[in-house]
């Protein structure tokens, strides 16, 4: 016969309460919670988004998109420096689907897998390449995967001027990085020759209509010709 459970004095003040004191004792930890959703329903749901594939006979790949998206919860969760986290986790799990069909149908049923769409995924993923690659570092991502992503865009003379600015750090926000690049691409803008761009513009569409023009009279001969032989 077991021996008997004691009962804290939290779970006595639950009785109080009037709560179910088996419920205040019970601190289950996350990993049972990621566990009661696998069964069942999203097992099929993946079954079902990559139906026709290998994925949905093999374990193992249901495994590796079950572990994808274990990881990308955790760092959901977390946000902020968590950023990176989900874009490796995604780079992981498009290396292990490589087959094109397989690559399809997840974007085709991203959001039933993971909690984002595909287009967000892909802001994870060029996040953490740009680390990965050196581009910068975790410790310098802003908290905002969005912000995180319009970094990742700059080019590398265009990262080296934000990072000089300060913009490269983790309170930035997408709209500085934004506005920073506004001010980039004005810039290049000013630095250009207008004047011979908008002459080389009027010479490309005076040759447009001039060759509209002798096509239209093509498809008049081509008629008549038409009409005089058999």
């Amino acid at each position: 016969m077991s021996k008997p459970r004691g009962v804290s004095r939290k779970a006595l003040d639950a009785i109080d309460l009037g709560t179910d004191p088996s419920i205040v004792a019970d601190k289950r930890p996350v990993e049972i919670d990621e566990m009661m959703v696998v069964p069942g329903e999203l097992l099929d749901t993946i079954k079902d988004v990559f139906s026709g594939t290998r994925v949905a006979a093999d374990d193992s790949l249901v495994g590796a998109v079950l572990e994808a998206r274990r990881a990308v919860r955790q760092a959901w969760a977390r946000a902020g420096q968590a950023t990176v986290e989900i874009g490796r986790a995604l780079n992981s799990l498009d290396a292990t689907l490589h087959r094109r069909e397989e690559r399809a149908q997840l974007k085709a049923g991203f959001e039933r897998i993971f909690p984002f769409s595909d287009p967000i995924a892909s802001q994870f993923r060029r996040v953490a390449e740009a680390v990965d690659s050196g581009r910068f570092s975790v410790a310098d991502l802003p908290g905002s995967y969005s912000a995180a992503y319009q970094l990742a865009l700059l080019a590398s003379d265009e990262l080296d001027e934000a990072r000089r600015r300060g913009l490269v750090a983790p309170h930035t926000t997408r709209a500085a990085v934004l506005a920073f690049r506004r001010e980039r691409a004005a810039t290049s803008i000013g630095q250009l020759d207008i004047k011979s761009l908008l002459a080389e513009r009027r010479r490309l569409r005076e040759q447009r209509r001039t060759m509209l023009i002798q096509l239209l009279e093509i498809r008049r001969r081509d008629r008549e010709l038409s009409q005089l032989l058999p």
